[in-house]
């Protein structure tokens, strides 16, 4: 085009170019190039170049060479020098046949773009753990301390202890965990500790037992035995055999109860009797940049039996 002597000549070489409209990025400018204005790479390829909200995503080779542009005078007020205008790698461009250009668009209200690239030197915080993760890590912990139900000691003793023994309405019942090295280690009555890791997840566990239920089987409210007071205090025929009013033996100091009814027109001729610990799991969970905490209660029941008779007096008068 010739306009007053003047002549402008424009040379627009592109290899591949893909437009997409993203979230703002940026990492390079398009390149300017002689004797006009060129968009390809310096054969590295792959720059995300601003334009419009979007970016032009060069691919790895470049663009060719744009063709000799128009030789710049004196007289070329617009002129930047003659020679090629390409800025591109060459061969790439050859091979690549007639350039094209590709639009591709995408909203952010359709959730359908890419996402930015993170900025460098920001660390990305890792993902949490799911509560479902959490507390299989927790339940993990809770079965490492392999809580027992209680083994208990009563009088009067079962009704499937050697003998037979068959206690009576009215006197004193007695409640202990049986001294025998076993029931007293801290599996039953605890404080019982774990601590317990999987995956990103570390559980530590402390189990109490605070105490124990009682229920008599003798149609009377439960008793609730304290856990500062276990493993209870022992029975002894010493305490029995003392005199006291009525003649039946002290209660217990600390998990006892009043026999208040016979079991024979109960089925099977007993009371059935049921005794609960009840530990109380705290846990606390940690993992990297977080960390939570809760309390479970853990029951565990055991069962007996006891027979149970009533003692028929007659008075006459001397």
């Amino acid at each position: 085009m010739k306009n007053r002597g003047f002549r402008v000549g424009v040379v627009l070489a592109l290899s591949t170019a893909v437009i997409a409209i993203l979230p703002h990025t940026a990492s390079a400018q398009p390149g300017i190039g002689g004797g006009g204005v060129d968009i390809g790479g310096s054969g590295n390829g792959g720059a995300n170049v601003t334009v419009g909200g979007g970016y032009i995503s060069a691919p790895s080779g470049g663009g060719g060479g744009g063709g000799a542009g128009n030789a710049g005078g004196a007289d070329n007020a617009g002129g930047s020098g003659g020679g090629a205008g390409a800025s591109g790698g060459g061969a790439a461009a050859a091979n690549n046949g007639p350039a094209t250009l590709q639009r591709r668009s995408c909203s952010n209200l359709r959730n359908n773009c890419d996402a930015a690239p993170a900025a460098p030197g920001i660390d990305v915080p890792p993902t949490p753990p799911s509560m479902a993760e959490i507390m299989n890590t927790v339940s993990m912990a809770v079965t490492a301390m392999q809580l027992e139900k209680p083994e208990m000691c009563m009088t009067p003793e079962p009704a499937d202890s050697p003998g037979g023994r068959t206690g009576l309405v009215g006197r004193e019942a007695w409640m202990y965990f049986c001294p025998n090295g076993a029931s007293t280690r801290p599996a039953q009555i605890g404080p019982v500790n774990r601590v317990a890791t999987a995956g990103v997840v570390t559980v530590t566990a402390n189990a109490v037992n605070t105490g124990v239920l009682v229920n008599w089987g003798d149609r009377s409210a439960p008793t609730f035995c304290a856990g500062a007071l276990l493993p209870f205090t022992p029975y002894t025929d010493a305490v029995d055999a003392s005199p006291m009013t009525p003649p039946s033996g002290m209660p217990s100091p600390t998990c006892g109860h009043r026999i208040e009814r016979s079991s024979e027109t109960e089925p099977g001729g007993v009371h059935n009797l049921s005794v609960t610990s009840n530990f109380v799991v705290t846990w606390t969970a940690v993992w990297a940049g977080g960390g939570t905490s809760g309390v479970m209660p853990i029951p565990l029941t055991s069962t007996y039996q006891q027979r149970i008779g009533e003692l028929q007096v007659l008075v006459t008068p001397n």
